[in-house]
């Protein structure tokens, strides 16, 4: 009778085991770094419709032109690190055939974003994302007033101003989830403007990018008048996405 009792009783206890066991394994843990928000595989493309006008003595020339970025090929390093190369081309309209432009390369340093544009090295995204995040986005570059085009030591610092937040860009793309980075938030009404901005949707990477960089006539006859000398105005927005 006691052997009885004794072997029901160490089948519920394996029984027990078995399910809690079992639900252990069901109930998963993650942790959202929210890396995807700048996802990097080989075959991914973006192709984005490019606005640019330049001035100079506030007469401006306007250039509308498609910009496909594809991520084309990987490399590994001993250290285990994995740089992915960006082919960036271009075309003029839907029609023409792309024609190379440039590679750049990205690839991510313990919770960075790094990305070589032209040879010169950007600290793009910093994980996990959160609200008013800041990060130095010039360390590892030398570039004068810390990338400004005026002398504004604070230049450097790149902030998250929103996260998880839905959008509409002017192409019509849509996102439920995105994130701002602020690049630079530089305004004087006397010597002139530099704003530099991007925008990430989660699964996607950069859907849209800002750039407003005017310099104004300083000449006595000009001052404060925000007559631009010279600079340029950038929209890049996201058309259309997916894999090669």
């Amino acid at each position: 009778m006691k052997l009885l009792i004794m072997r029901k009783g160490l089948v519920f206890f394996l029984v027990i085991s078995i399910i809690v066991i079992s639900c252990s394994e069901d109930v998963q843990i993650t942790t959202d770094l929210g890396s995807d928000y700048y996802p990097l595989q080989v075959g991914n493309y973006s192709i984005f419709q490019v606005k640019e006008t330049s001035i100079s003595q506030s007469v401006e020339v306007n250039t509308s032109y498609e910009l496909k970025v594809s991520v084309k090929d990987s490399t590994i390093n001993g250290q285990g690190l994995v740089t992915y190369y960006l082919v960036r081309e271009k075309r003029m309209n839907p029609s023409d055939k792309w024609k190379s432009l440039d590679v750049w390369t990205s690839k991510v340093v313990a919770n960075r974003i790094i990305q070589n544009e032209g040879n010169i090295l950007f600290v793009k995204l910093v994980f996990p994302p959160s609200l008013n995040l800041m990060w130095d986005g010039n360390e590892y570059n030398n570039l004068p007033n810390d990338g400004n085009i005026f002398n504004d030591n604070d230049s450097s610092t790149y902030v998250i101003s929103e996260l998880n937040k839905p959008l509409t860009f002017p192409t019509g793309f849509e996102s439920d989830q995105t994130l701002t980075v602020i690049q630079n938030d530089f305004t004087d009404n006397i010597i002139g403007i530099d704003q530099r901005k991007e925008f990430y949707s989660k699964g996607v990477g950069l859907v849209y990018k800002e750039i407003i960089q005017l310099v104004y006539c300083t000449s006595s006859n000009c001052l404060g008048q925000q007559k631009v000398a010279n600079g340029i105005i950038l929209t890049q927005s996201l058309k259309e996405n997916g894999k090669i």
